[in-house]
């Protein structure tokens, strides 16, 4: 099948799931930002987290979002995706999670991972999280320096080998945000991955958004598309 064919196909797949989801539509993922609290401060965040004090929500008034979401969806539950910020810096994060356990949700999240501990693994462990997606955006120097944290990349990625060693989640990606000047750690960066048990490496470029905005230099030009 030549390009033409190829792309002409994908877009009648895409219209065709389209007409499917217009006629009769369901909710498959929910996300719940429970913080924009961080322990980093990464150049590329968009919703510019780090020490934020915003008000947020309490544990009781998640809960009773994941009750109503029993009740409207009863046995075709979206999956809950948790966020932040970091979702770990969140106060009740085990009491709502565990809930949503509890009420038959799966639920997955994205983490730096600096925090997660042999002992916060289990923890995860013990509330059911079925998925998570962990960052690294390049070899130790690069991670750190996007990161704005020492040693965020060794801490992460003892974390991701805290959760792979208790082989009882479903889903362990890694996730990659490619910037200007990195981009030549790719290759590198895929033995690393390659060399570990997780399921999948995801890598995407960066975007224009929140904090990158104060780091055009950051931003990938058309040759490090092309490349």
């Amino acid at each position: 099948m030549n390009k033409e064919k190829m792309k002409l196909s994908n877009l009648d797949l895409q219209y065709d799931v389209r007409k499917k989801f217009f006629k009769k539509p369901y909710l498959k993922q929910l996300f719940f930002e429970l913080t924009l609290n961080c322990n980093e401060h990464c150049w590329h965040c968009g919703s510019r987290c780090g020490d934020v004090h915003a008000a947020e929500m309490s544990p009781q008034e998640w809960k009773d979002i994941l009750d109503q979401l029993k009740e409207d969806f009863g046995d075709s539950l979206p999956q809950i995706n948790i966020t932040g910020g970091e979702p770990l810096l969140y106060r009740g994060f085990e009491e709502v999670t565990s809930y949503a356990h509890q009420l038959g949700f799966k639920w997955g999240m994205t983490s730096n991972a600096v925090l997660i501990t042999p002992e916060v693994a289990k923890m995860l462990q013990r509330c059911g999280m079925n998925t998570i997606s962990v960052s690294i955006d390049g070899l130790p120097e690069t991670h750190d320096k996007v990161r704005g944290l020492e040693g965020a990349y060794k801490k992460a990625m003892e974390g991701i080998q805290n959760l792979i060693d208790l082989q009882c989640f479903e889903h362990i990606m890694v996730t990659t945000v490619v910037s200007h000047d990195p981009i030549g750690e790719l290759e590198p960066l895929y033995e690393i991955m390659a060399g570990i048990d997780i399921d999948s490496w995801r890598v995407m470029g960066i975007e224009p958004i929140g904090r990158a905005l104060e780091h055009p230099e950051l931003l990938l030009t058309d040759e490090d598309h092309r490349t």
